[in-house]
C-alpha cells in the first residue's frame, strides 16, 4: 500500500470526522420551530462524502476508475465545506452575532482551507501518477 494514500486517506478521515462533529454539534443547538436543522445537515452530509470518497480513493490498486473518481472527488470536498461554512458563518454572525456555533463553523471552514492543501502536498508526483503499463 501507498504510504501517501494512506495519508490523503487519514486526512481526509480526519476532516470528515471535524464535519460531522461540527454538524452533530449544530444539530444539538438546532431549534426546530425556527428551521435551525438545515444547519447541521450540511456539515454532516459533506463529512460523510468525504469520508465515502476517501475510502474509494483506497480501491485504486483493485479498480483504477473508482480509486480515481474518489481521490478527485474528495479534493473537491473540503473547499467546497471551507466556503460553504465560511459563508454560513459569516450568516450567522450578521444575524445573531458571534456565538459558539459561528465561531465552530468559522474555525472548521478555514480547517477545510489547510486540508485542501495537506491533500494536494499527497499526491504522487506527476511521472507515478501515470495509468499503469499492461504487461505483454
Amino acid at each position: 500500500m501507498d504510504w501517501r494514500l494512506i495519508r490523503f486517506t487519514l486526512i481526509a478521515a480526519v476532516y470528515a470526522l471535524a464535519l460531522l462533529l461540527t454538524g452533530l454539534n449544530a444539530f444539538r443547538q438546532a431549534n426546530p420551530q425556527q428551521g435551525g436543522m438545515e444547519v447541521a445537515l450540511l456539515p454532516i452530509l459533506l463529512g460523510l462524502a468525504l469520508l465515502a470518497f476517501a475510502v474509494m480513493g483506497l480501491w485504486i490498486r483493485k479498480d483504477r476508475m473508482i480509486g480515481m473518481i474518489g481521490i478527485h472527488a474528495g479534493l473537491l470536498v473540503p473547499p467546497i465545506a471551507a466556503i460553504a461554512l465560511l459563508i454560513r458563518a459569516w450568516n450567522m454572525w450578521r444575524t445573531s452575532g458571534l456565538g459558539e456555533q459561528a465561531i465552530l463553523f468559522l474555525i472548521v471552514g478555514a480547517f477545510g482551507g489547510f486540508v485542501f492543501g495537506a491533500m494536494l502536498r499527497t499526491r504522487p508526483p506527476k511521472e507515478e501518477r501515470q495509468a499503469p503499463k499492461p504487461h505483454a
